[in-house]
């Protein structure tokens, strides 16, 4: 089990942005097709905005975003990815499981009805039912809208690296992970320059460089992603609640530690 020293190891904020720059950096030198995974929220934000620095520093191209629609997004989501990203002036590619996506029907999802591909990929995480909920609230649902539109995206746009916002503090099974995170099927890698930041690290970031913040986040949100699976915590803002004694993914209509290291056996972040 990860320890509250490991995961501060007495640094600054400033020390753990440089480690980030450091990383991003050292990323965008040795890959050719590297993409950010981005939704908005709060810690693929704070990436993002590192990416960005870094490029304007040592005058690099700005690397796409990659976008996992998986149809339950907040409308608030879309509008911040649209009004960002011509403000930033980027490339989004939106990653979307269409054949998935067209085959739910009253909320479920037939597997007979699903695409040669699809059928293999609920079979693959252990899943042997007739149907599923559309839903990422179970390992089947979030695999199938989200890892497997991520994957598609990687073989088609042909990318090597994606810098994700992942930190050791989210998860028992992100305590473990390291800055560059070699995966296959497909081949890639993983960067993941916010390991050290806490969620505290996160909102004194964004605070410091005045980065937009979803609206749902000053409603008492703390983790954002489908709007079926997100509820308040609070009805302080993220930013002023108990963020070191209570569960940053409290809010989710259930939580995915048990899930997560199956999860991420597939290719969840």
């Amino acid at each position: 089990m990860i320890t509250e020293t490991r995961i501060e190891g007495g640094l600054s904020l400033n020390a753990k942005i440089e480690i980030a720059k450091i990383v991003i950096n050292d990323a965008l030198t040795r890959y050719k097709r590297p993409f950010v995974v981005w939704s908005a929220g709060k810690d693929s934000m704070v990436v993002l905005h590192l990416v960005r620095t870094v490029v304007q520093e040592k005058n690099y191209e700005m690397p796409p975003a990659l976008f996992i629609d998986h149809g339950q997004h907040y409308d608030e989501t879309y509008q911040m990815i649209d009004q960002i990203s011509k403000e930033w002036n980027f490339k989004v590619i939106f990653a979307k499981n269409e054949d998935a996506l067209s085959k739910v029907k009253n909320g479920l999802v037939y597997v007979k009805d699903l695409n040669e591909e699809n059928q293999k990929e609920a079979k693959r995480i252990g899943f042997e039912g007739e149907s599923f909920e559309y839903s990422l609230d179970t390992d089947v649902g979030n695999h199938i809208f989200k890892t497997v539109a991520m994957n598609d995206a990687i073989k088609r746009y042909r990318i090597d690296a994606l810098f994700t916002g992942i930190r050791w503090d989210e998860n028992p099974a992100r305590s473990w992970e390291v800055f560059i995170s070699p995966r296959e099927n497909p081949a890639h890698v993983r960067v993941h320059p916010i390991l050290p930041f806490t969620e505290r690290n996160v909102w004194e970031y964004t605070f410091k460089f005045n980065l937009p913040i979803h609206p749902l986040y000053k409603q008492g949100y703390r983790s954002i992603d489908g709007k079926y699976d997100s509820k308040k915590t609070s009805d302080k803002p993220a930013w002023e609640q108990d963020l070191e004694h209570t569960k940053e993914r409290a809010g989710r209509s259930q939580d995915k530690e048990g899930m997560m290291e199956k999860l991420r056996r597939f290719g969840y972040m």
